[in-house]
Parts: structure tokens; sequence; C-alpha cells
């Protein structure tokens, strides 16, 4: 084997000193220099202009080539500052010659920099100089020999007055540091992801997989944030897609499509792409040649990380693949990695018992370094990976309530959800039971999506621009249709309004909404049936904040804890003083219903401690000598009436005044009782309940 070519790459902030590093370096090694300012200056005519950074690359991998192949050392002058811009020279690089890379770190202090950044006649934008100063001393991502360097030299030019003495100690002793370095390594059982480049771009396709699952855009909110990523959207199989996320989110030596296919496929073969629990043992991928294709890579003598070993890889990606499909696993009464090891050290090349602290040692520079979680989260509770949050069990519950509500309940977003489920279920190996669920839904949408207008609300495609306006706060415009059921203040016509949420009540899917009120912040909140309204335009240019909207469902959720129903009234400033924050002010606006109960009609009533507020309620204390239970919190406040009165038990309920007006759902409740209830107050509501009963009457005489 030829002796390898001795190259060098400098390390260090602008203004480090590096300059002046390289030349005197170049007269003690008769290495060529190679500046990325010098190449600016070739292809743009002045140093100073930036240019796009693929055309200077370009031009700098082929003099590194050219030289190399000429038998020339090389030292190369740039900042170097990022993991990526090392890695794209030392391992990435396909080279005509063996080569070793000496790193030389110049460890100037920040302050040294900015101060010596004055003195240049090209000064460079302090914050550029504190961000990569501050991405070199980054303890995970910092320069090291495992980036395939032989060796990592850290220089510090403030130190001394010549470089000279110093430079020619430090290449006197570079064999001895070199030949030490590799005995350390020389343990390690080497296979296919020992190179750096391979084992992060292996953890980084990883990362992308577990959060956005296939890459898959099916819902606009993760179609959003991939197209914050790549815009326009990647096109291409799936190692196509990723390598291009890879190149923009972590830089361009990992997009490589074709190493990321062998990626694909190794992870498929060892059971990360399966949410079914997997035993079998992590199969190391053979350790790659030192020659691919006639071409020499970079790191001949470069170094390894600790995962470059087969044991230490072994463990991590069992550890890893657990994680994966047992998300948040642990046991009440066991330290969380005690635990872990017993559910995986029945795997070939897991963990020991006894190696808790190797374990937590690894999760601390595996997941929270590479993105997999947020540092110090989710240690109370275990931990998961992406979106990988429930085991196979799990999921199948969830499949069976998804299918609840796509069938019984006719949501288009269920269906469309349910069909997506289905297929990743099916890619995971997991078979979903068709067994009756242990838990169904009774009621079930009146309405039929198949049978609806096209361009109605209930109709899917329509449901789905619908779900995104109400995602991205967007005011839509729309339109009730003439002919369809109506009441005293339904809206007519077209209207412009916020979309805040889709609600079943009942018997169907309904919107609620703010009206755009011109002028103020609040609009009235009300609802309608989805099946009734036609969406006739989606503003994108107008799109309100998320703190309003916020506020909006806020206000909403007051209403509707309040009034017991999705029927809101027609006035805004009652809405907003039954939202107030004042008890004083919302007490204002409600009323109380007051009725007495016969005896098998009460026995109902006072079953449904949560159809209104349970602090706006008070039933009837049982009478002298009865002794049916009720909890001893439950609001049995009222004293009974006498005990030959037919009805006996009063009940009082605190309402909005809309609701005591007109509210449908109250009406259907309290009149279905019919001679079982006697209504005392409001008036209003007495009277109506009397019409109603003698206008039945009078029907069948």
């Amino acid at each position: 084997m030829t002796a390898p070519l001795r190259c060098h790459l400098l390390i260090g902030p602008p203004a480090s000193g590096k300059t002046t590093l390289a030349g005197v370096l170049a007269e003690l090694t008769g290495a060529q220099l190679i500046s990325t300012d010098r190449l600016r200056q070739e292809l743009f005519g002045d140093a100073r202009v930036q240019g796009p950074w693929g055309d200077i690359e370009a031009l700098l991998h082929q003099r590194i080539r050219e030289l190399v192949a000429a038998g020339v050392p090389v030292i190369v002058d740039a900042t170097h500052a990022r993991r990526p811009w090392r890695l794209a020279i030392t391992q990435a690089l396909a080279l005509p010659a063996p080569v070793e890379w000496i790193g030389w770190w110049l460890y100037t202090s920040l302050s040294t920099c900015l101060q010596w950044n004055q003195t240049r006649k090209r000064l460079v934008p302090e914050p550029v100089i504190r961000e990569m100063a501050a991405a070199l001393a980054d303890p995970v991502f910092g320069p090291s020999r495992a980036e395939g360097f032989a060796a990592v030299v850290a220089v510090v030019p403030t130190h001394v007055r010549e470089l000279e003495p110093l430079l020619r100690d430090e290449l006197t002793r570079l064999e001895h540091r070199i030949r030490s370095a590799r005995n350390r390594e020389n343990r390690f059982a080497l296979h296919g992801y020992s190179r750096l480049l391979d084992l992060e771009r292996l953890l980084h396709l990883l990362r992308l997989l577990s959060t956005y699952p296939e890459l898959s855009t099916d819902d606009p909110a993760t179609r959003g944030e991939l197209e914050a990523i790549v815009s326009p959207l990647p096109e291409g199989d799936l190692a196509d897609q990723a390598a291009a996320y890879l190149r923009r989110l972590h830089g361009q030596c990992y997009g490589d499509a074709a190493a990321i296919r062998g990626d694909l496929a190794w992870l498929a073969a060892n059971g990360f792409c399966t949410a079914e629990p997997s035993l079998a043992p992590i199969q190391l991928p053979p350790a790659a040649p030192e020659i691919r294709s006639g071409a020499w890579l970079g790191g001949v003598h470069g170094g390894y990380p600790p995962l470059g070993d087969s044991a230490v890889f072994q463990r991590v990606f069992t550890l890893l693949r657990h994680l994966l499909q047992q998300p948040f696993d642990r046991a009440a009464g066991t330290p969380l990695p005690e635990h872990l090891i017993q559910q995986i050290e029945a795997i070939p090349g897991a963990y020991l018992p006894g190696e808790a602290a190797t374990l937590r040692k690894d999760i601390e520079k595996i997941l929270s370094p590479y993105g997999f979680r947020q540092r110090n989260d989710n240690v109370r509770h275990g931990y998961a990976l992406g979106t990988a949050l429930l085991s196979a069990q799990r999921l199948r519950e969830i499949h069976g309530v998804v299918s609840q509500a796509a069938g019984r309940l006719a949501d288009p977003s269920a269906q469309d959800l349910l069909a997506e489920l289905e297929q990743r279920l099916a890619w995971g190996g997991i078979e979903v039971d068709s067994s009756p669920p242990v838990r169904a839904f009774a009621n079930r949408s009146i309405v039929s999506s198949a049978l609806v207008r096209p361009d109605s609300l209930a109709a899917e495609r329509q449901a789905e621009a619908l779900e995104t306006a109400i995602v991205e706060r967007r005011r839509i415009e729309l339109e009730r249709y003439a002919s369809v059921g109506s009441f005293a203040d339904s809206p007519s016509g077209s209207f412009r309004v916020w979309p805040l949420q889709l609600l079943f009540h009942n018997i169907g899917w309904y919107l609620v909404f703010e009206a755009d009120n011109v002028g103020r912040e609040e609009g009235l909140i009300r609802s309608e049936r989805i099946d009734r309204l036609a969406l006739r335009r989606s503003e994108r240019g107008n799109r309100r904040s998320n703190e309003a909207h916020v506020q909006a469902l806020k206000r909403l959720e007051l209403l509707l804890h309040h009034s017991g129903g999705i029927y809101f009234g027609d006035n805004l400033e009652a809405q907003l003083r039954l939202c107030s924050p004042n008890a004083r002010i919302r007490a204002k606006q409600l009323l109380t219903l007051r009725f007495c109960c016969q005896g098998w009609c009460f026995a109902f009533i006072r079953e449904g401690l949560q159809r209104y507020p349970i602090e706006h309620t008070r039933f009837s204390r049982p009478l002298p000598g009865e002794h049916w239970w009720h909890h001893a919190k439950a609001p049995h406040v009222l004293v009974p009436g006498p005990a030959a009165d037919t009805h006996p038990y009063p009940v009082e309920l605190d309402l909005p005044v809309w609701s005591l007006d007109r509210d449908i759902d109250l009406r259907n409740w309290l009149f279905g009782f019919g001679a079982g209830i006697r209504i005392e107050s409001p008036t209003s509501l007495r009277e109506e309940h009397q019409q109603k009963l003698h206008a039945t009457l009078a029907v069948y005489r």
C-alpha cells in the first residue's frame, strides 16, 4: 500500500490567525496552500465577494484532487467551523491517492479574534465570528479525530511570539500522536457505519423518518413543515427526497441518495420500519473497503467515533429500535435505565445488567445531540423518538376509535385519517383486529357525506379545505344554502367568518365560527351544520394572529360550558359579558330556570350531573323517608315540596338568556318529559310548554 500523503486542514473562526499559521506551515512542510479567499479572487475578481458556495467548493475540491494526484500535500485555509464543512473534505471527498488529514485547530480566544478582526483589510461581521466560535466550542460537534483526522492539533497563537518553533515541535510529535491514537482504537471491531459521516447520516435519516414517517405530506400541517425545509417539495423516491431534506437540514455531505438507499434497506432489514417489537439482534453491515471505484476516500488513517466499534453500535441501536417500537416504555418503581435494560437484555448485543450508567451516557450522547428529544425531556415518563408515541396495541385501539368516528359519525377527516392509518399499520406489520370494538358510538350522523352537494362543507374535499383554513387562521367566505332548514336567526346568503372548530353535536357536524366584525377584534360566535354551508373562498392573504385565534377559542370554551349546547344567541355584547373575568358580570347574564318533577322524571334528571354546569345546577333533596343514593358532593340542596304534590322535586338551572329564549336542545330535553315536569319560571318558558302540550292534544281531538 502506498504511504498516505499528509495534508492539512486549518480550523478556526475568522481572524484567528489561520493565514499566518498556514504560511509558516507551508514553509515547514512544503505543502501547497489553498485558500478560499484566493479562490474567490480567482472566481469573482475580489476576495470580498462571497459568491455561490457551490462554485467555490467545486473549485476547491478540484484543486485538492489535482495536487493529491501529483503527490503534492495541501494546506486548506478556511474556517471549517462546522462539522459538515470538515467532513466534506476528510470523509466525503473521493481522492486519487491515500491521504491522511491533520487538523490544525486554532484555539484563539473570541476576544482576540474580535480584536484582530479590526486590523484586517476585509472586516468580518462580528456576529459571524461569534457564531463560528460557538460552533467550534460545541462539546459534541466540535472538531475531533473521529471526523476522519489522523490527528487534531490544538494551537494557541497568542501563547507564543513565534509560530515556527511551536509548529516544528508539533510536526515532530505527530507520528507518536497518530500511533498512540491508533493503538487506542485497535480494539475496535469496525463495521459499515464506523466512519462518522456514515454514522451521522444514518442517525439524521432515522430522526427525519421518525418525525415525518415516509416523508408523507398528506396532512396540511406536515406539508407546511416540510415545505419550510425544502420548497418546492423534493421529487423522486424516498431516498431522493430524504437526501434533499438532509442536505438542507444538516449539510451537503449527508445528502448522498445512493448511500441513503443503502441506509433505508439496512433500517428495514433490522426492524426499524415495523412497529412490532423485535427481539432479533442488530445485524452489523460489513466494513466498507478503503477503495471504491478506484478512488481513495479521505481520512485513511482517520479516527472513529465510539459507535465505530461494533459492540457499542449494536447496543445503542438496539436501544433506539426499542424506543421507536415501544415509546415511553417504563415501569413504576423501577429506575428507567434499569427497566430499559431488562426489556432488551434478551437481545444479543444489548446492554448487560449493571450497565445503567453506560445506557445513561449513551442516551445523553445520542438522543439529545441528534435531535431525537429536547435535552432533559421525557426522563420521568420514558423516551420517544420523533412522533413514535404509542405501542402496537395502542395503535390498534386508536384504529378502532377512528373507525367509529369515520363510520358512525361520518367525519370526513377521520375517513381520510383511517385510510392513512390502515396503510401505515400494514406497512408496520400490524394486523388490525376485525372483531367488534369494546366501546362504540351509538350516535350517528344523520348526514351522508356521499350524498351531499359537491360544494358542501360536508363533502370530503371541502372539509379538507376548511380544516386547512382553521389550521392556518385564514378568513373564509361561506354561503348558506337558501332551501335548507332554518331558524329565526339563521344567517342567509354569503358572509365572511373566522373558522374556529368543527364539533360533532347530537346528529351531525357543526362549524363554529366567529363573525368577521369590521373595526373590532371580537365577533359574534355561532354555529351552523356543515352540510348547510358552502365554502366560496379561503383568503390566503388574510390571516389573523395565533393569539387572536386562541382568545376566540377560549371564549368558545366558556360559551359551551355555560350554554350546555352549541346555541350562543345573536348578541355579541351578551356573549362578551358572559365570558368576562368578573364573576359579578357573568352572573348577571344568567337567569334561573326552575321546574318541579314527578318521581319517575326526577330519577332520570338527577343522573345528568354534567348536562349543564354543576356549579349552576341545584336538585331537590329526598322526601322524608326516602333513601335513594346520591353522592355527597352532588348538588342536592333544594327543599322538596309536599309528598302529596304531583311534582314534589324541584330543579334549578342558571342558564344564559339566549338558552331560555331559543335553545332547541334545551327544549327537546325539557319538553321531552311532557307532563313529567311543571315549569315555574321563567313565565315565558312555562307558557311555551303549555302551548306545546295543548297543541299536541288538539291534534288527537
